[in-house]
């Protein structure tokens, strides 16, 4: 993998959806292709690696470069943007996950879902304020002048072309699909845990009042099923957290899909073999009980399947394709 491999993959990363990559792509590596060949024949050998590096900082980091094909901005300019959307991105990630990582711990000692609520709210003012504040500081520093010809804060973003990810690693988890898995989980975790707050009917008065009118029972054997469903929520809602706060981990968030989908198989599989779900055992509640945790089963295996062919297929990255025929025309 070359160095100029990591370069494009790292703009066609950072450059607008709506924009045509390949085309983009395809292009800057040309152009820096060019610019190597041409240095290379004016010193009679390959280049060096620090040669490299130095042809293609010169360049441009791959943010600016790829900032470059997103219009025109006036409150902060294209060399800025890219670095504002990450600082923003970034300073609002570390908030909201501390906020919400205190306000579930919270809710979870106290026996109190109200406080993880709260914790939702403080983190939704949170990244109003920080939106102002940021957009503030970028755009005073558009306009501060610039030294040697390099915009202000330019050395809080230096870089290095070594340094860039190699081509064919996973594509980011979207931040807001994360945070939706660890609101709805959690949600779903303090339901189990009958904490919804000291206004509320727990779940297991609710499904033995529905019972009592059909003149029936839930039996132990359900304890096996619901240890298993608690843990495996608490996987999804522990994983979606961590994969909020660092897109890059998708491998994680597929592990922690499967493993999650594997302890509560075993739940179930366990609470099927202990007998009867219902009492009266012949009635047809028992009956719809175990087609209900049978078509359970199947969901849960084909989710199971899906995370472990997702862990065992190799991400396929066009960038590296495409430069490596430019790299050995």
């Amino acid at each position: 993998m070359t160095m100029l491999d990591r370069y494009l993959y790292a703009v066609q990363n950072s450059l607008p959806k709506d924009q045509a990559a390949g085309d983009i792509v395809a292009e800057i590596g040309d152009d820096l292709q060019s610019q190597m060949e041409e240095r290379e024949a004016a010193l009679g050998r390959k280049l060096t690696d620090d040669e490299q590096a130095t042809l293609i900082k010169a360049y441009g980091h791959p943010r600016v470069v790829a900032a470059r094909y997103g219009g025109v901005q006036h409150l902060i300019g294209h060399e800025l943007l890219p670095f504002y959307w990450s600082t923003l991105s970034f300073v609002g990630t570390v908030v909201v996950a501390i906020e919400l990582i205190g306000g579930a711990i919270s809710a979870l000692v106290a026996h109190n879902g109200a406080l993880f609520f709260g914790a939702l709210a403080a983190a939704w003012n949170s990244l109003i304020w920080i939106f102002g504040i940021v957009t503030i500081i970028f755009a005073l520093s558009e306009r501060v002048p610039k030294r040697e010809g390099r915009p202000f804060g330019s050395r809080l973003f230096s870089w290095d072309p070594r340094r860039l990810p190699a081509p064919g690693a996973w594509p980011p988890v979207p931040r807001s699909s994360s945070l939706i898995e660890f609101i709805v989980n959690f949600i779903a975790l303090l339901v189990l845990l009958d904490a919804a707050g000291p206004h509320h009917i727990p779940l297991d008065a609710v499904v033995a009042n529905a019972l009592l009118h059909m003149h029936a029972t839930l039996t132990p054997a359900w304890h096996s099923a619901y240890i298993g469903l608690v843990a495996g929520t608490s996987i999804i809602a522990i994983s979606a957290i961590v994969v909020f706060v660092k897109p890059q981990l998708r491998t994680l968030q597929e592990l922690a899909r499967a493993i999650s989908s594997a302890v509560v198989i075993i739940g179930i599989a366990f609470t099927l073999q202990a007998g009867p779900t219902v009492q009266p055992a012949g009635g047809p509640l028992n009956t719809a009980a175990l087609y209900t945790l049978v078509g359970a089963l199947v969901v849960l295996a084909l989710q199971l399947s899906i995370s472990i062919r997702a862990l065992l297929r190799k991400p396929v990255s066009r960038t590296a394709s495409r430069t490596q025929g430019i790299t050995h025309a």
